[in-house]
């Protein structure tokens, strides 16, 4: 498959003859249009598809996807997603690769059990790996082949004359990978209620493909593992079941709490392709981070959420419009509304975002507005610019904050920007 680059809201230009057919019908994945808006230019023959706030890989046909890059340089996107307590989006139409590493937090655990849902869709449809296993018992239905000494010595000296002792092999799939399978999928189910995960989808989704493996031993002590692993490292996997090695790879990391990087690509194994709304979560991450320093502010203060519990009316009270005023975060002392705040991902504001989240402020009675923008790889600046004031009587001062999502120091980055709204409290 060919991947193309691109850069997140920005035009990625397709020659037509990519994704067009015998016959003239567009080659496009149904689901293409959740994360571009397309458009055609009939005079140089090309499809315009304009990427949205989503970062990931994403398919356009299965000969070519693309890998939307994020406009801003972020490091640990791992803990941002946790901290705005958001999740991967999973494509289970899709696969990417992976490298490894020591981070096992409960949203790398759900995206990791979301993949393997995904991967135990190919299992569902071609069936459990079954394996001749040679099995002995001491029986009255005669199957296989009569072992005379043992059914001698352990039954008709003893007057069992109805039973005897045989061997046959029967064709199962209680072996190794089925029961390293049925472990991990138990494993995930208790671990999503440890976490108080709200996926409930998912975790009804385990629960029915744990049922496929009913005639499983459920082996507790996974004493499985060795025996799954050396098969693998031998390549003793029929190429039939070969899928039974990708989803076997993804158990290893779950039972082992071994998590992967979504910062950069690898190549240790293939799981499926994630997609993120990084607008969104932007707004959620710079919420929560603020609320994790709540003991940097005065004791009374309130962090809100304007979309949320923080909502009202736009104009005063009694009033023929029916608008809200929703601004991304609000910082109260008491009862005085002291900053609002709009998370902007984005290069620069522009005028309408300066007009915003000035109405905002004013609709609140608060003299602080400030629009806080990922810091773009070239600005030098402070952290804190102060743009100006608005008005005489009431004035309002406004600020942007650049926040340095490619900081080594996120935690650091995340307490600095508290500290720096809490002084505008001065």
């Amino acid at each position: 498959m060919r991947i193309k680059y691109a850069e997140e809201r920005t035009e990625i230009d397709i020659p037509i003859s990519e994704v067009v057919q015998d016959g003239g019908k567009l080659n496009i994945l149904p689901n293409v249009k959740n994360y571009f808006s397309i458009d055609y230019k009939p005079k140089n023959h090309k499809l315009s598809l304009v990427a949205g706030g989503f970062i990931g890989l994403i398919p356009i046909n299965n000969d070519l996807a693309i890998e939307i890059k994020p406009k801003f340089s972020i490091s640990n996107l791992a803990r941002i997603v946790a901290i705005a307590e958001d999740n991967f989006n999973t494509l289970s139409f899709f696969s990417r690769a992976y490298g490894e590493r020591d981070d096992f937090s409960p949203v790398i655990f759900e995206f990791m059990a979301e993949c393997l849902a995904n991967e135990l869709q190919t299992l569902e449809e071609e069936g459990l790996l079954k394996e001749y296993l040679l099995k002995k018992e001491n029986t009255h239905k005669i199957r296989g082949r009569i072992d005379i000494n043992t059914s001698i010595k352990s039954l008709w000296s003893h007057g069992h004359f109805n039973k005897a002792s045989v061997s046959y092999f029967d064709f199962t799939p209680d072996n190794p990978f089925n029961q390293l399978i049925k472990f991990t999928l138990k494993f995930c189910i208790e671990e999503l209620s440890r976490i108080n995960s709200t996926n409930i989808q998912l975790r009804t989704l385990l629960i029915e493909y744990y049922s496929m493996f009913d005639a499983v031993t459920a082996d507790n002590r996974l004493r499985c593992f060795d025996d799954v692993f050396n098969a693998i490292e031998a390549d003793k996997v029929t190429t039939l079941r070969n899928y039974y090695v990708n989803i076997c790879e993804v158990c290893r990391l779950i039972v082992n709490k071994i998590g992967v990087n979504f910062d950069e690509d690898g190549d240790d194994l293939k799981l499926s392709s994630f997609t993120l709304n990084m607008s969104s979560i932007f707004e959620k991450y710079l919420l929560n981070s603020i609320r994790f320093h709540r003991d940097i502010f005065p004791e009374d203060t309130i962090i809100l959420d304007g979309n949320k519990e923080g909502r009202k009316k736009f104009y005063n009270q009694p009033s023929h419009s029916k608008g809200d005023v929703k601004p991304d975060i609000i910082l109260k002392e008491g009862e005085t509304h002291r900053v609002i705040a709009d998370a902007k991902y984005k290069i620069k504001t522009k005028d309408t975002d300066r007009y915003q989240v000035i109405s905002h402020a004013l609709s609140y009675n608060a003299k602080i507005a400030v629009l806080i923008l990922p810091r773009d790889e070239g600005y030098m600046g402070e952290s804190l610019l102060k743009l100006g004031g608005v008005g005489s009587e009431y004035q309002i001062d406004v600020y942007e904050y650049y926040f340095n999502l490619s900081s080594a120091d996120l935690i650091g980055e995340e307490k600095k920007l508290a500290e720096c709204l809490a002084s505008l409290f001065l």
